[in-house]
């Protein structure tokens, strides 16, 4: 009996670590600097697809688009906490960008890879953009 109740007491523990363990695990990172405005353009497609963004930090974040010249446009700003759905092209480049006390961060390229929609979910770690990502190709 007493066997039983560690056994168990030892099993929600191990379970308490992976739950905590495993987005640490599959998060990958961007390093701290400020978007450039010059940026590889955008290929004229046409297949259609989407972006979605979550935003779990406590910062704004600029959502960029390069522009078939190459120069960035700002498309939209996300508030602290906001999800944002928009309508995009498979290889069409995006770049986010946040302005922490750390200083300014971005993120991106970001590509759309398929039809399906580009699924992105943010959060800033020490000063750096920390994201998992779906149906995205990430530089």
């Amino acid at each position: 009996m007493k066997y039983q109740v560690l056994r168990r007491s030892i099993m929600r523990k191990f379970a308490f670590f992976c739950a905590l363990a495993f987005p640490l695990l599959s998060a990958s990172y961007a390093s701290a600097q400020q978007c450039d405005n010059q940026q590889e353009p955008s290929p004229q497609t046409r297949v259609k697809s989407g972006l979605s963004l979550q935003n779990t930090t406590n910062s704004q974040i600029n959502v960029l688009w390069a522009g078939f010249d190459g120069v960035l446009t700002h498309y939209t700003t996300l508030q602290p906490k906001q999800t944002a759905d928009f309508v995009t092209y498979v290889g069409h480049i995006w770049y986010l960008e946040a302005f922490t006390p750390s200083g300014a961060v971005c993120l991106g390229p970001i590509r759309p890879v398929q039809a399906s929609a580009c699924k992105m979910k943010i959060s800033l770690q020490g000063g750096d953009f920390a994201y998992e990502q779906q149906g995205c190709q990430v530089e």
